[in-house]
């Protein structure tokens, strides 16, 4: 889809980039071929021409934060695919619900491995930027509003600037609201019984069973159901990444 994309222009919005696409320019390459292109004046076409060679330069390094930069934030989603070998899938609970809540866990799954980190065991820094190393794009539900301002707070030394594919307005885009069990039963995503009625106000009770009373069950199922969070993340993300393409940019041939 990012080789699709038109939006890195300035001055390219949707509307006009669904323009370009319908006038048969598919891709960058099919732009610069072309010396006109439909609904780009002459002196916007050499702007783009110099914005989307300079984008094909990042591809090639594969360079996803120079590319996301050139994206508006919330259409950073389309560097999912290409960099799908880089993803990492992010989630976390906190001793209480609001930002400046202390990180008890968190769980960062990729291809390489599933890591859960544990406040007071082996969550710092360090383990954390361990985790996330060679994160090309990061993929949270409500990271943009709670998961990546909490760990700023918590972890300032901690590198989060990679792109972001936030699934919550990525669902949005698409219809589908609710908070992250729903969309999982709107796409038939099953929990275990143990932990299936789990939610935010329930993972701070169990921290503090674990905290206060030593309750190494309470901290058990704390984990099961952060890592389910997390883990869950990534065939969501694939659901979602083909309906954005299909049904909100309209491009269905490059999901």
């Amino acid at each position: 889809m990012i080789e699709s994309t038109f939006l890195i222009v300035p001055g390219v919005g949707v509307k006009k980039e669904r323009t370009v696409w319908s006038s048969g320019i598919d891709k960058w390459s099919d732009f610069l071929s072309n010396k006109s292109i439909e609904g780009i004046s002459p002196k916007l076409k050499i702007k783009s021409d110099i914005v989307l060679t300079e984008a094909y330069e990042f591809l090639d390094d594969n360079d996803s934060r120079s590319l996301g930069n050139m994206l508006p934030r919330g259409e950073q989603w389309r560097l999912f695919d290409k960099f799908r070998d880089n993803v990492s899938f992010l989630d976390i609970e906190t001793d209480g619900l609001e930002r400046d809540s202390l990180v008890t866990v968190v769980t960062v799954h990729n291809r390489k491995d599933t890591v859960t980190l544990i406040q007071n065991d082996d969550l710092d820094a360090e383990t954390l930027s361990d985790a996330l190393e060679d994160t090309s794009v990061l993929v949270t539900f409500n990271g943009s509003c709670f998961d990546i301002p909490v760990l700023r707070n918590s972890f300032p030394e901690v590198d989060l600037e990679m792109p972001h594919f936030d699934l919550r307005f990525g669902c949005r885009k698409i219809g589908y609201t609710g908070g992250l069990k729903c969309i999982e039963r709107t796409l038939g995503i099953e929990r275990s019984d143990d932990i299936h009625d789990v939610n935010g106000e329930e993972a701070v009770i169990l921290w503090k069973l674990w905290e206060k009373r030593g309750n190494k069950d309470a901290l058990d199922r704390l984990v099961k159901y952060n890592r389910a969070d997390t883990v869950n993340l990534e065939g969501i993300s694939k659901t979602i990444y083909e309906k954005l393409v299909t049904e909100y940019a309209g491009f269905g041939r490059y999901a």
